[in-house]
This record gives structure tokens, C-alpha cells and sequence, in this order.
């Protein structure tokens, strides 16, 4: 499969197509519009990163030659869509996407219209996406080059094989090569005891023979004597290849070893009965018993199934391998048709390959999938041989069957993860986005507060409009510590003043049909935690607690002091918040802390709750345990680290007062027009003049004008131009202006470096004011 980072574009509808192609070319991104499904799968067959396709293009097209090109992708591959949606979607488009999703397994929904920003996001994600895959690809094929060779080794010794790390002098080898050298499995063996076994006499020869090999390259073939921890004397046949390092130095000596004690005996033997015919005959004899002993050796220690049939395609050997897999002893099987014991379905397919081996072609290494008795469902990987007589002539042919079932399963977790991350990445920048939108909000209500008469009702609207927009933001708190670890401040903190002061929200957020108790053993030592976000997983588990219970309830908040376990060393503060809800059966349970897992109603929740005070307890170094019934409700434990220092007061501390300077002209940009017009009213409120601009080359035009501006206020994330690449091209041309960087991420990209003054969306008007007044203040000193 051709590796490629282009995007495929199928959007028929107006201008969609142009346009989401010119954004992604502008951005740097490589972009092909298409015209039809057909035109998508010959783009993919060429190479592409992923497609990015409208929901209406695919609702009644023939997806046969979309699906077979998905089908046939190789096993590291899951090609990511992109599907542009309506948002409110029509009926008909929410079984499609349903059904997509089976269709083309990988998809992210995208709500149109979407914003530049949003866009470029899913792109990156996906394109990073798809380069893990392309990563993946190597490792596979690094894996599959490494298991060919150790199966080379072991063909062509048919005895122990060995591994020599020419640098450190560092041997690994076999139970049979150890059983070569008088050792067991698991005895010490190393480089220098190897030497040491060697016969003195034969040691000059053996190092010779090693040196030739390391310094030429050329094949180690050598035969020597070594003596036994017994002290009895053995002959070895050795053979070994240098494997060179990728820039073509010596790096491996492989090879494989055999015990030639008895052909070596049978040598002396045929020298001291040369002249004897019948002595010849026995001499002739004994090598052929050797090499059937040789041979049922090889049946017995090769780590793979080894199947020999005969030209009636009917069973001749079946080693022990062979028996674990199929469940099937070998004198069950033996005189059988080969390709009705193993078929299980594929009988067809096996007996092709099976006549192919008969005239002469060994097949390609090939996967297939079976039942068996004893291991369920296999994968099985397999090659064909023919076998020939002593005259050349085919009388029969081998088969050899590896299993690799747990790396099929490897390569699917790995799929998995790949997905969850990109999940994961998504919700950092929705949450941003999010930020941007809260922040035009603010700004506008604190801008309206101060315009609208002095009535008491008109200003409880407003302010339940500012804490809505309160509330949204510590959400995107939340889902910015879903994408990514968040940095916790813990600090000893007393749960049972914590619990205490969350009393009246706590009652506030679940109703008045269930009846809250608290159970809090007293003089508890504090807890090391954020108390911020240990309140939000608090309050998340209360509102679980509260929707598993619509007809009422009760709810218990039990704090105590534990001692850890096996999982948790030392000594912790338990919290547990019980239920007598619905309750979880087993399967439910098992998936609660998984992020996006909700059993509640489409639009009811985000299925983050649980996955987020689970990362949380972890990160503060404590555990979060679930346990629950059907019918008798649920009970969430909460085990957290005790600290060793007491709870501090925090000192009052008086509040900044910061004196602007006079009116100042103050450039503002940002690609968001609803930001960028909330920030400008807000600047000109507080007395300055405010020039806008919706792009960094935009803003540089306006700084080369002459124009003299006292501060810049930037958005962070711009298409085109970032704002710290603004801020330092701003500073080229005015060294000493002041820049203010206002974003909507919790951290910046990793890599970026500045020390600009920072400004988190969404911000009120009082921290705006004071970010400004800092700026003019230090530009005046």
C-alpha cells in the first residue's frame, strides 16, 4: 500500500469541494477533489492519508467498490473518513452514518458549517493518525523479517540454535543448544564458558574460525570437540552467518549446532573397516538411523507445526505441535486426507495448496483462519513444500503451520489505541473551540451588564447567563483533561470542610426527591489533593448518583481512613458515595470508566464522567473502585493519598490595583469575528482605541503602516500565521511593543516556546483591563 499524506475530497454539493480543498492547500496540507465514488477509490488505490467525504455523496451511492478497496486493506491499515455532516441532521442521514460506521470502520462526523480551525484539526489528527499506521507497518515487517530468520536457522541446522551479540560478547541459544554443551534449561551459560568448554587442543582452531567470520563476513562452518560438565567428550558441527548492522558492521554472529558425537564414532568405525563390505553396509546403516533420529529430533523441538502427507494428500507424519493445536493425536490423524482434518471450511483452499506442493511449487507464507478443539478460533500461519525421493522424483509434500493468533490480536489492540488517541486529540479541539464561543458570550454580557438600566431582574438574567458561561468553561476544562494528563495542583486539603461547603450545591444539583446523608468519621488527617477538581468529580458522581435514581432516593457521602492494599501502598482517606438506584449488571460495569461509555440518552451526557474522575484519582496517585447490583444500586469509592503536611490557611491577600495609563491605540486579532468584535467593544469600553484585523499578514500590514500602536492582542491559534510567529514578526519591526497572547488551550502545542504574557479564554473585562494596563504601565517605565 503506496504511503501518503494527500486528502481525497467527494463534497458534489456547490462549492463544498473547492472550498475545503483551498483551505487544506493554504494550510500546507496536499488536497485532490473528486467527482465520484469511483474517482475516491483509484485516489486511494494511488495513495492517500484520508478522504474527506459528505454525507450526501454516499446516502444512495453504490459504496460495493468503496467497501472491497476497505476490505482489502493490509492488517496494520484502517483508513481514516471524514464525514461532513448537517448539523441537526435530517432523518434520513442518521441511519446513514449508522451505517458508515460498519461500512468504513474509521470515521469522524463533522458537523457543517465547520470552522477553518476545526477543519485543519480533524485533518492533523487523522493525517497523525495514519502516520502511526505507516509506523506501524515498519514494526510488522521488522517482526515478520525476524521470525523468517530464527525459521531459517532452524532449517538449516535441524538442531539448537544460537545468537552471539558480537560487541558485548553476549550468547543466547536453545534448550537443545544447550543441550549440545551438557546444560539444562536455565543453566548460566555465556560467551566465556563456551570458550572454556572447547577442547584446548581445538581452541586455536575455533577462535580462528570466529575471527574469519566477524572480519570477512564469510560463513563460520567448523566442527571441535568440547567436553561436558561430566568430563565427557563430545564432537559439534557448528554453523553460523555474520548479520551485519544497518551500516554494514558486524553485528550478529546466528547460527545453529548438532551433536555429530556418534557420525564421528561411525568414522573411526568406517576407517577401521574400510576393506570390509559388509562393515560398509552397517557403516551405511547407522548414518541412516542418524538421520531418522536426526529428523524425529526435528519434529519434536521445532517450535511449529510439522505435517508431512503423501501423493494421495493422506497424513505421514504429525508432530507433537501439530497435536497441541488441532487437539488431535497423532494416531488419530495418521493414514487421514490431510485437507478434511484441518479444512474447517477452507477444505478447497488447503487442497490447492496442497496439490501445488506435489508438483513442485512451494507456496508463499500464507495466513488462514480456523476452529479448532482445543484453542477456538486460530491464526495460523503456513507454508507448502514438496518432498522428493532419493532419485529426485516428488513423493510427497510437507506443510508448516506457526501460530499467530496473540500478534493478530496485538496488531487489533494496536488499532484501538490509534483510535482513542485521535479521539482523545479531538476533544482538545473541540474544547478550544468551545472556549472561543464562551468567550465572545462573556465578553458581550459583561459589555450589555453596563449599558442596561440598573433593574434587579434584568441583572439576575445576566448574571445566570454569566455563570452558564462559567460552568461551560470549567466543561472544557474537563475535556481538555480528557485529550491530555492536566496539571493538578494537590495541596493538603480538609475533605471534611470540602464536603461541608458543597453541601447546598450538593442539594441544589440533585432535587428534592432524594435525601442526602453524610457519614464522616471525625479527626481525619487532610487528603493531598486539587481540591478544585476533586469538587467537579465529586459533583460528577453526585449527578450520576441522581440519574440512576428518577423516582428518589438516597444518597450517602462516607468519608473514613484506610489502609492500602496489594494495588495501594500505605495509608488513605476513603470516600465513598453510595446510591439505591437502578444499579449496573456486570457487562455495564466493567465499560463505566471507559471514555465516552454513558448508558443515558442520546443529548444527556458526554459518557466522560467516570473515565475523568478515574484519570484524576490516578493522577493524585489513589484509585477509583465501582461496585453495583441490578436493582440495588451503586457505590463509588474514591481511595485518596493522605498528606503528610497539615492544611494551610491561605493568607488574604489585597486586591491588585492596577492604574491604566492614558488612552492607547490597541490592535486586536483574532480569525474569529465574534471574538474579535467582543474584544474590540470591550477595549473601546474601557477608553482606548481599538484597530482589528482578522490574520496575521493582515496585522503586519496595519504595523507597517506607521501607525503607532501601544499594545497587540493575538489569538493564539490563526490559520496561516500562529500567534507567536505574529509576535515575533511584530517585534521586528516595533522591538519594544507590547504583545498579549490570548488563547483558548489549556497549553500550547508542544515545542512552542515564548515567554508572552498569556491570556485564557474565556476572559471577563476586569482581567482584560488589568493584562492591558500591566502592559502600558511597563512600555511607560
Amino acid at each position: 500500500m503506496i504511503r501518503s499524506e494527500r486528502a481525497l475530497i467527494l463534497a458534489p454539493r456547490g462549492r463544498d469541494s473547492a472550498v475545503a480543498a483551498g483551505l487544506l492547500v493554504d494550510a500546507g496540507r496536499a488536497a485532490d477533489a473528486c467527482s465520484s465514488i469511483a474517482e475516491v477509490v483509484a485516489g486511494l488505490e494511488q495513495g492517500a492519508g484520508l478522504a474527506i467525504i459528505a454525507g450526501e455523496a454516499l446516502q444512495y451511492a453504490d459504496l460495493t467498490p468503496l467497501k472491497r478497496w476497505i476490505d482489502a486493506q493490509e492488517p496494520w491499515s484502517d483508513f481514516p473518513f471524514v464525514i461532513l455532516s448537517e448539523r441537526g441532521q435530517t432523518p434520513d442521514l442518521t441511519p446513514l452514518i449508522a451505517q458508515l460506521q460498519v461500512i468504513l470502520g474509521n470515521i469522524i462526523v463533522l458537523d457543517r458549517p465547520f470552522h477553518p480551525t476545526t477543519l485543519l484539526n480533524v485533518v492533523d489528527n487523522a493525517l497523525r493518525g495514519r502516520r502511526r499506521q505507516y509506523q506501524a507497518q515498519h514494526y510488522l515487517e521488522e517482526m515478520r523479517e525476524a521470525e523468517q530468520r530464527l525459521q531459517t536457522a532452524l532449517l538449516a541446522g535441524r538442531m539448537g540454535s544460537w545468537e552471539l551479540d558480537i560487541a558485548e560478547h553476549r550468547l543466547t541459544g536453545s534448550d537443545q543448544f544447550m543441550s549440545n554443551y551438557g546444560r539444562r534449561h536455565g543453566d548460566a551459560f555465556l560467551f566465556a564458558d563456551l570458550i572454556e568448554a572447547v577442547l584446548p587442543a581445538d581452541q586455536p582452531q575455533f577462535q580462528r574460525a570466529m575471527d574469519d567470520a566477524i572480519n570477512t563476513g564469510a560463513d563460520l562452518v567448523l566442527e571441535h570437540r568440547v567436553r561436558w560438565p561430566d568430563d565427557s567428550l563430545h564432537w559439534l558441527d557448528i554453523r553460523a552467518r555474520v548479520l551485519p548492522d544497518r551500516f554494514g558492521r558486524p553485528q550478529t554472529l546466528v547460527g545453529v549446532s548438532s551433536d555429530i558425537t556418534q557420525r564421528k564414532a561411525a568414522e573411526a568405525e568406517r576407517e577401521r573397516l574400510l576393506a570390509a563390505i559388509a562393515a560398509e553396509r552397517e557403516r551405511t546403516q547407522q548414518a541412516l538411523r542418524g538421520e531418522r533420529a536426526l529428523s524425529g529430533l526435528l519434529l519434536t523441538s521445532v517450535p511449529a507445526g510439522i505435517v508431512a502427507y503423501d501423493t494421495d494428500l493422506r497424513v505421514t507424519i504429525w508432530n507433537p505441535v501439530m497435536e497441541r493445536i488441532f487437539g488431535l493425536p497423532a494416531a488419530a490423524v495418521l493414514g487421514r486426507p490431510l485437507a478434511r482434518v484441518i479444512g474447517d471450511g477452507q477444505h478447497d483452499s488447503i487442497e490447492h495448496r496442497l496439490r501445488d506442493a506435489l508438483a513442485g511449487i512451494s507456496g508463499p507464507i500464507e495466513e488462514i483462519e480456523l476452529t479448532t478443539q482445543t484453542s477456538g478460533n486460530v491464526v495460523l500461519e503456513s507454508q507448502h513444500a514438496p518432498l522428493r525421493g532419493g532419485e529426485g522424483q516428488i513423493v510427497g509434500g510437507a506443510a508448516f503451520f506457526r501460530e499467530m493468533t496473540e500478534r493478530r490480536r496485538a496488531e487489533e489492540q494496536l488499532r484501538q489505541a490509534q483510535k482513542m488517541e485521535t479521539i482523545g486529540q479531538l476533544t482538545g479541539g473541540v474544547a478550544h473551540d468551545f472556549n472561543n464561543l464562551l468567550a465572545a458570550i462573556q465578553g458581550n454580557l459583561e459589555l450589555l451588564r453596563k449599558r442596561l438600566p440598573d433593574d434587579p431582574q434584568i441583572q439576575r438574567f445576566i448574571d445566570g447567563a454569566l455563570k452558564g458561561a462559567h460552568r461551560g468553561a470549567s466543561l472544557t476544562s474537563r475535556l481538555l483533561a480528557f485529550a491530555r494528563r492536566q496539571d493538578l495542583k494537590p495541596e493538603p486539603t480538609d475533605l471534611s470542610a470540602l464536603l461541608e461547603g458543597m453541601r447546598g450545591l450538593m442539594e441544589r444539583s440533585i432535587g428534592p426527591l432524594i435525601t442526602v446523608d453524610y457519614a464522616i468519621t471525625s479527626d481525619l488527617p487532610p487528603a493531598k489533593v486539587d481540591p478544585n477538581q476533586l469538587e467537579l468529580a465529586i459533583l460528577n458522581l453526585a449527578v450520576n448518583a441522581r440519574d440512576a435514581m428518577p423516582e428518589g432516593g438516597r444518597l450517602t457521602f462516607a468519608l473514613d481512613q484506610r489502609d492500602g492494599d496489594a494495588e495501594l501502598r500505605g495509608r488513605y482517606l476513603r470516600l465513598r458515595v453510595s446510591d439505591t438506584g437502578t444499579g449496573m449488571d456486570a457487562a455495564t460495569l466493567e465499560s463505566a470508566i471507559e471514555p465516552f461509555f454513558s448508558t443515558k440518552e442520546l443529548g444527556k451526557g458526554t459518557g466522560l464522567g467516570l473515565s475523568m474522575v478515574h484519570g484524576l484519582a490516578v493522577q493524585l496517585g489513589g484509585a477509583l473502585r465501582l461496585s453495583s447490583k441490578l436493582g440495588q444500586g451503586t457505590t463509588a469509592e474514591l481511595w485518596l493519598p493522605i498528606s503528610s503536611d497539615p492544611v494551610e490557611k491561605a493568607p488574604e491577600m489585597p486586591a491588585e490595583t492596577v492604574t491604566a495609563p492614558a488612552a492607547s491605540t490597541i490592535l486586536v486579532v483574532d480569525d474569529d469575528a465574534l471574538i474579535n468584535m467582543s474584544t474590540v467593544d470591550m477595549v473601546e469600553d474601557l477608553g482606548h482605541t481599538a484597530l482589528e484585523a482578522y490574520s496575521g499578514k493582515q496585522a503586519l500590514e496595519i504595523l507597517s503602516s506607521g501607525q503607532r500602536i501601544d499594545v497587540l492582542i493575538t489569538d493564539y491559534a490563526m490559520p496561516g500565521m500562529t500567534g507567536v510567529e505574529l509576535a515575533e514578526q511584530a517585534r521586528a519591526l516595533w522591538p519594544d511593543l507590547p504583545v498579549l497572547l490570548a488563547t483558548g488551550y489549556a497549553d500550547l502545542p508542544s515545542g512552542t516556546t515564548t515567554d508572552l504574557p498569556r491570556l485564557s479564554k474565556p476572559y471577563q473585562q476586569a482581567e482584560l483591563e488589568t493584562q492591558i494596563s500591566r502592559l502600558l504601565l511597563g512600555r511607560a517605565g
